[in-house]
């Protein structure tokens, strides 16, 4: 005789979704590079921040015989975090998940996508404006304070005069900077929106450098080239609630260095702490996020109502974002003097 097996209760974790959303990444979306994911412990807790003390000479490193060395310190300090739950919900009717199987696709499933997209767009927002903020990274460039230094104001002759702005000039000024903080070229990364490429693209310094060997437009590739460090482009929009359009890193561009995959050494100028859950140094085991995977949830149910014949999913991840090196980024702000124009996209979209 078969045994009784029960529904899933209401408001279970969907693992597998939830492991898809813990691995989803949209191309568009590059503050990944630049806030790179740290899985942490503890909701709350600290993060270390080093001191420069390595680039100090402490007088003379001399030793007398018989006499003893000069004494130096390993110091740090700390900053905080606080991984609090981004969640988003929505819901689908019975009729819209039969009529988009019939069609080869499941609603649900479309709306899951949906979601995690839109927290991790609300999470690049958050990042660009983390990385473009003067007060968190003091070594800022406004590229409207003076004449003509603006990208868009091409000078006559390529790389001669001051009747216009050398964008080579002023970058390779600012990784000086940065090799000041102990990042070299190779180990920086330049964030370039999206119209900033445009007009690094058009802008004759740069064309001057190509036009004998490669006569065509000017690629992403041939930017970093120019630059001698890895150019990377911010090509996510945003759209307000009337459906205008605007691109998410402005008019704006990030010089910086973040390690690939972060650790408590590093000097990243950035960093997303995602609450995890696992074992601390003492060997002890702290729960991870309720209802998750390593932080990232997703939650499914039918509506109580059952008359309402809908069902409901609940995505969540737990995360917080910090500059956590002032001296390793230089955003670069107000690179256009033209706002870029941006096309009309319609309320509904069909496929």
């Amino acid at each position: 005789m078969g045994g009784y097996v029960g529904t899933m209760p209401a408001g279970a974790l969907n693992v597998a979704l939830a492991n898809f959303a813990k691995e989803f990444r949209n191309n568009a979306l590059v503050g990944d590079i630049f806030a790179p994911r740290v899985p942490v412990v503890r909701q709350a807790f600290q993060y270390v921040v080093w001191n420069r003390d390595d680039f100090k000479l402490p007088g003379s490193t001399l030793r007398a015989p018989g006499g003893r060395p000069q004494s130096v310190r390993r110091s740090y300090s700390t900053a905080p975090y606080m991984a609090t739950s981004h969640a988003l919900e929505g819901d689908v009717p019975f009729e819209s998940e039969s009529y988009g199987l019939g069609l080869g696709f499941s609603t649900r499933k479309q709306l899951t996508k949906q979601i995690i997209s839109q927290i991790n767009l609300d999470r690049e927002v958050a990042i660009s404006k983390l990385l473009l903020s003067e007060l968190n990274f003091p070594n800022f460039i406004d590229l409207s304070a003076g004449t003509n230094n603006q990208w868009d104001k091409y000078p006559a002759v390529p790389g001669a005069g001051t009747d216009g702005s050398h964008p080579i000039v002023q970058i390779e000024a600012a990784k000086a900077i940065l090799r000041q903080a102990g990042v070299q070229d190779a180990d920086m990364g330049l964030l370039l929106s999206d119209p900033v490429v445009v007009a690094l693209q058009n802008h004759p310094d740069i064309i001057n450098r190509f036009k004998y060997t490669s006569p065509g437009s000017i690629s992403l590739d041939q930017l970093s080239q120019v630059f001698r460090v890895k150019c990377i482009q911010g090509s996510a929009i945003l759209l307000n609630r009337q459906n205008a359009a605007s691109w998410v890193w402005g008019s704006n561009a990030f010089l910086g260095y973040a390690q690939a995959a972060p650790t408590q050494d590093d000097v990243s100028c950035a960093k997303t702490f995602v609450w995890t859950g696992g074992t601390d140094g003492n060997g002890a085991t702290i729960a991870a996020p309720p209802s998750t995977v390593d932080g990232y949830g997703v939650l499914e149910w039918i509506e109580p109502h059952l008359s309402e014949k809908k069902y409901w999913q609940s995505v969540d991840w737990y995360y917080d974002i910090r500059a956590t090196a002032s001296e390793t980024g230089i955003p670069l702000l107000n690179a256009l003097s033209v706002a870029p124009v941006m096309g009309t996209i319609p309320g509904d979209i069909e496929g």
